[in-house]
């Protein structure tokens, strides 16, 4: 069940008080000149920063530590895709500038390739059969819930050699209830 949308279009999803400041930094980070945008967009291209978010989550409990990942990198066709699920963590992704495209899959309608490796949280998959297309551009945000194999980064033949600037947010699903 993945969630898209602009994120004043899915601020109410973001409702539970755990989750606000994952909403506040999705704000921030989507907000033109902020200290979150300036530092992502001022980044290399293909590199990547990992840190807590330690207004969320209780850090001293590893179940609820609540991290993003802020990332630029160049797109790949379609035949580099990789599919992922993850059960631990729920994908909160926003892009800040440039575009990509998603491939979208049940888990149901898929193959494992690699099971889970809990130290990764995460399931590789084969590449499915059928799957939705998503076109996320500047300000988009989609989540990706552990039933949403998604693959990311796509989109080289379609739209071209550009850099994308985005955060990852990793949110445990506990803090959304399930």
């Amino acid at each position: 069940m993945a969630v898209v949308g602009k994120i004043g279009d899915i601020a109410g999803f973001f409702a539970a008080p755990a989750l606000q400041p994952v909403l506040s930094y999705l704000q921030a980070v989507s907000a033109p000149k902020s200290p979150e945008s300036t530092r992502i967009l001022a980044m290399e291209q293909n590199t990547e920063y990992k840190f807590g978010l330690e207004s969320c989550g209780d850090f001293g409990n590893p179940d609820s530590r609540v991290f993003a990942i802020e990332q630029s990198y160049g797109l790949k066709s379609s035949s580099q895709a990789f599919y992922e699920t993850h059960r631990d963590y729920v994908d909160v992704q926003i892009i800040l500038q440039g575009q990509e495209l998603f491939h979208l899959a049940s888990a149901r309608d898929c193959e494992i390739l690699v099971s889970y490796d809990e130290c990764r949280d995460l399931v590789i998959y084969r590449t499915p059969e059928k799957y939705s297309v998503l076109h996320l551009y500047s300000d988009m945000v989609a989540v990706f819930f552990p039933e949403d194999v998604h693959a990311g980064g796509l989109g080289l033949e379609q739209l071209g050699s550009q850099i994308v600037y985005k955060s990852v947010v990793k949110v445990p699903r506990l803090l959304f209830g399930f």
